[in-house]
C-alpha cells in the first residue's frame, strides 16, 4: 500500500500499490497543473479522508473533473464523470511522498500536439535552499 495526500493532509488516499508507470501530459490543463498522473483501476484507490474537502474543475466535454484541496489548493486527483457514478481515474503522483520517481517509468503523452514538455533535466541537479528535512517514511502522509 502507498499513501498520498495534499500538502495540508486534509485529503488523503490509500492506494493498493505504487505505480509502475505514470503520465506526463502536456495538454492545456496538465501543463499548467504540473501533475504527473498515476492511473488505477476502480477499487485500487480509496479516499480515507477529505472526500468532501475538494473542489472540482471540469471543462470542454465534461468528461473529467480535476480535484483540488479546498484548503491548500493542491491538485490531488481526477475523476471520470461518465459513465456514472464518477470514479477516480488518476492520482497526482506528486502527492505520494514515499514514491521514488526513479522506480516509475514516465510516459510523455503529447495531448497538445506540440512535442513540448517541461520534465527533462537540462542541467545538473541544483541543491535546494530549504532547511534539510528527514526523508519521508512509509507512515508519512506528506
Amino acid at each position: 500500500m502507498i499513501r498520498a495526500a495534499c500538502h495540508c493532509t486534509a485529503v488523503r488516499f490509500e492506494i493498493h500499490h505504487a505505480p509502475v508507470w505514470a503520465v506526463d501530459c502536456n495538454c492545456t490543463l496538465c501543463r499548467r497543473y504540473g501533475a504527473i498522473w498515476a492511473y488505477y483501476e476502480p477499487g485500487e484507490v480509496k479516499i480515507v479522508q477529505g472526500a468532501d474537502s475538494t473542489v472540482a474543475y471540469s471543462w470542454g466535454n465534461q468528461w473529467l473533473a480535476f480535484h483540488h484541496c479546498r484548503i491548500c489548493g493542491c491538485l490531488t486527483h481526477h475523476t471520470v464523470l461518465d459513465p456514472k457514478p464518477p470514479r477516480i481515474r488518476g492520482v497526482n503522483a506528486r502527492m505520494m511522498p514515499t514514491l521514488d520517481p526513479a522506480s516509475v517509468r514516465l510516459q510523455q503523452t503529447d495531448n497538445s500536439h506540440t512535442g513540448y514538455f517541461w520534465t527533462k533535466l537540462t542541467d545538473k541537479l541544483q541543491p535546494g535552499g530549504q532547511p534539510k528535512m528527514d526523508p519521508p517514511r512509509p507512515e508519512d502522509w506528506r
